[in-house]
């Protein structure tokens, strides 16, 4: 391609080049009118409210106009179809409303916003026929006023975000929402109305029903007009945006009657049960107790028969005593007898006492040395009996070789120890010693030969003694104290 064809080519882009800056200055230059034009046409707030001639109606009121002002309030929230938002700036807010949503925006995006002055339920607002939304970005939120302040200067507060805290008057339902009259301090005039539409969108999720008269709550929200419904009292509402916009100070006291109630019943259901139980454990204890009378009725008949059948079997042994001439055959069923008897007599305490399982020592053993002293005629004026007895229960399995070891060693104290004529002393001691018991069993006799042992002793009644120790598990201990001495300890069950 030469030089003349390359300048023909380059003629038309350079006219292009020149057009294309041409208009993007003009659109430049456009745009800076339009913003100062739109600059110069904003009116303040004050000039929607003004109403120099107090007839309660806007100076203004049709006049279309542009505002601007920061979204305190998502579109979708107040309603989910319709416009209906406020905005606000350092001093005072206002409400903007349109039957379509034109633009959603977010809480804290500045608005530039065109329309027609009209006034709602006494309050001027702004019918927004359209608007520009410039997003936040890195901006901060609005910052909510106190709601005592706003209350001072309730004209100029509206529309502006607020907080406060307070005790709850009064709860009831309007025509479109639900309410929650809060006194912020004892004064009439310090009083709101902490509002939510029917038509929020998180209607449900308030739960002003777990409220009460008397309530704490803190809360924030949009401070709006005077409520129709109490105009008298100019009480002002305050729009709730989220239901974290309320919360609780301590615990509701629907929360503490519904602890209550469910501690009132736990307490009926326990005590129904327990009722329950009690009536059931009373049923099985009547049966217990009545299978208990019978199982003792028939144990007591059990004793009360073996008993009879001992005394039946000394009977028949008295009978060939009679029968014999034999003064060693004598002697050993008298042996005999004597321990049938004392076997028997237990039978027969067990059957005279409440408890069926253990017997009172110290009673078995007077009785049993009495009977037994009772049989030696020839010592009853000679022989004194000394007891030095303490209370103790010994269990069932322990008194019979206790028993039968008494018997073996008063026995052998009357054959051995005492003579006709002479006077002589039997004692019987029972000393109770951290639960064991010991038992001592003594004469004034002659005493024992120095290499007298039990172990070493081949007569019948030595080995009994030695072996009803073994069974009571007793430490055995035998000496010469003026006579002899035996000593037995064992633990009492």
């Amino acid at each position: 391609m030469n030089e003349y064809q390359r300048r023909q080519i380059a003629k038309p882009l350079c006219w292009l080049k020149a057009v294309f800056l041409g208009l993007l200055y003009l659109g430049m230059t456009f745009q800076k009118l339009e913003a100062q034009v739109v600059s110069d046409s904003l009116k303040p707030f004050a000039y929607v409210y003004a109403d120099h001639n107090n007839d309660g109606r806007p100076d203004h009121l049709g006049q279309v106009i542009s505002v601007s002002g920061v979204a305190n309030i998502k579109t979708g929230v107040l309603h989910p179809k319709y416009l209906q938002v406020f905005i606000q700036n350092d001093s005072t807010g206002l409400s903007i409303f349109n039957k379509n949503i034109l633009h959603p925006f977010n809480r804290g995006d500045s608005l530039v916003v065109t329309g027609e002055i009209q006034q709602y339920a006494g309050l001027p607002e702004l019918y927004a026929t359209s608007y520009k939304v410039f997003p936040r970005g890195s901006k901060v939120l609005p910052k909510p006023i106190s709601l005592k302040r706003a209350l001072l200067h309730p004209s100029k507060s509206i529309g502006v975000l607020v907080d406060g805290e307070g005790v709850i008057v009064e709860k009831g339902k309007t025509q479109n929402g639900k309410y929650l009259k809060v006194s912020v301090s004892d004064s009439a005039r310090s009083k709101v109305l902490v509002y939510v539409s029917n038509f929020h969108v998180k209607a449900q999720d308030f739960k002003f029903d777990v409220l009460n008269v008397g309530d704490s709550i803190s809360f924030a929200g949009i401070f709006g007009e005077e409520s129709p419904d109490f105009s008298v009292h100019h009480i002002h509402k305050l729009y709730l945006r989220t239901p974290d916009d309320l919360t609780y100070e301590g615990i509701p006291r629907y929360y503490l009657l519904l602890g209550f109630g469910i501690l009132l019943l736990i307490a009926i259901v326990v005590t129904g049960w327990i009722v329950s139980l009690r009536r059931e454990v009373r049923n099985k204890t009547a049966e217990i107790q009545e299978s208990l009378d019978d199982k003792e009725v028939l144990l007591r008949e059990i004793h009360h028969r073996v008993k009879n059948n001992l005394s039946i079997i000394s009977g028949l042994i008295e009978l060939q005593l009679d029968g014999t001439d034999d003064e060693n055959v004598k002697h050993v069923l008298k042996d005999s007898q004597s321990r049938i008897y004392s076997m028997a007599m237990i039978h027969e305490k067990l059957y005279e006492t409440e408890s069926l399982s253990s017997i009172k020592l110290d009673s078995y053993l007077k009785d049993l040395v009495e009977a037994i002293h009772g049989t030696f005629v020839e010592y009853n004026d000679s022989v004194s009996l000394k007891f030095d007895l303490e209370t103790a229960l010994l269990d069932i399995d322990k008194v019979v070789p206790c028993g039968l070891l008494i018997n073996e060693l008063v026995v052998n104290a009357f054959k051995h120890a005492f003579k006709e004529n002479e006077h002589g002393v039997l004692t019987v001691e029972l000393e109770k010693k951290d639960g064991k018991v010991e038992l001592t069993v003594a004469d004034n006799g002659p005493g024992l030969p120095e290499d007298f042992s039990l172990e070493n002793t081949n007569s019948l009644g030595c080995m009994l003694i030695s072996t009803f120790a073994a069974q009571l598990e007793a430490n055995t201990k035998i000496e010469n104290r003026g006579g002899a001495n035996f000593k037995f300890t064992f633990n009492v069950n």
